[in-house]
């Protein structure tokens, strides 16, 4: 089946799956990963998926600039940035506080990139959508045609890229990539989770799929995925339905998505040393340990064969550079050199 909806082909795909074997024979498990880190475009990770979808709506509707919104490293904010630099658009970022000491990590590059950058209060952020909505009617005025891209892009449509990236395992695996038992994924609102449960569906994918909620609640997760598949049914007719299980590891939100514990930290030194990897800290650093967590406690919990979608954010490490150093230069990342 093809997904015949707008679409900008953006991405370098397909990403590779490579096996991380130092960690699997510990662990007893294969455990393998595929590098969406690696969709180009600055590194972009699996924003860019969701922009080929958001990106093909705004090219229908005529959009000459792209607004959106995310924290002051928003991994979303720096690919759309991108987009709109590759394109010829322009792009207008609404980012959570105030302007920091010194440009750093993602926000320097937004602003290399050549975003318009809008630093937004606490009442600003509150109400976001009013915010949006003021920033499209400033385009409007001066004779510009916005699109909105809600953050993180957490659309029907931004979950369409990873239906269109659970066709590209099932294709992986179909010309020798493992036949995994669970393919597992990092989770703010779930919209990734969402693509993956249609592309089982769709393309015959036969991985369990269980995502790392960072942020929300499991019950808030479980029900925007719920959501977006039936809403993707609904908008564009496709056969799919939301399953009766939704799989989540459960319990490792810690502080929320925006900080990060020494624990998250050392998860990034240890799989860099280990496996020669740079993970984001604030994402897919607190997924990739729970992950580790559950497999040590539970080898058999998961199956045999386990693939982490690696879903980018490398420049996040950047503003980190403090903490990471004091873990580094201290006892404990001499213990983690021995591992």
């Amino acid at each position: 089946m093809t997904l015949s909806v707008p679409r900008l082909e953006l991405a370098l795909t397909p990403t590779p799956i490579l096996k991380l074997a130092r960690l699997s024979r510990e662990l007893g498990v294969e455990l393998w990963v595929k590098r969406d880190d690696l969709t180009g475009l600055l590194e972009s990770g699996n924003k860019i998926r969701k922009l080929e979808f958001l990106l093909g709506e705004a090219s229908r509707e005529g959009a000459d600039t792209l607004i959106t919104c995310g924290t002051l490293q928003s991994n979303c904010c720096r690919t759309v940035a991108a987009v709109a630099a590759r394109l010829g658009l322009r792009a207008v970022l609404a980012l959570k506080g105030g302007p920091p000491p010194s440009c750093d990590g993602n926000l320097l590059l937004g602003r290399l990139l050549g975003a318009e950058i809008h630093y937004c209060d606490d009442d600003a952020w509150a109400k976001m959508g009013d915010t949006l909505e003021a920033l499209a009617a400033r385009v409007r005025a001066r004779g510009g045609r916005p699109f909105v891209i809600p953050e993180s892009g957490a659309t029907v449509e931004g979950a369409l890229g990873y239906v269109a990236c659970g066709e590209e395992i099932a294709q992986q695996i179909r010309h020798g990539a493992p036949d995994f038992d669970t393919i597992a994924i990092t989770a703010f609102s779930g919209g990734s989770h969402a693509g993956l449960l249609m592309a089982g569906q769709l393309f015959g994918l036969r991985a369990n799929v269980v995502s790392v909620p960072i942020a929300w609640e499991a019950a808030r997760v479980r029900e925007y995925i719920t959501g977006v598949i039936e809403r993707a049914a609904s908008r564009y007719g496709l056969p799919v339905a939301p399953p009766e299980r939704i799989d989540l590891l459960d319990g490792y939100q810690g502080v929320g998505r925006a900080d990060v514990r020494p624990e998250e930290l050392a998860t990034v030194v240890d799989v860099a040393r280990r496996e020669g990897i740079i993970l984001d800290p604030v994402y897919t650093a607190k997924a990739f340990g729970a992950l580790l967590d559950v497999l040590r406690r539970d080898p058999g919990r998961l199956g045999r064969r386990v693939c982490f979608i690696h879903t980018g954010g490398i420049f996040s490490v950047f503003p980190f550079r403090s903490e990471l150093a004091a873990l580094l230069d201290g006892s404990a990342g001499n213990r983690l050199v021995e591992l």
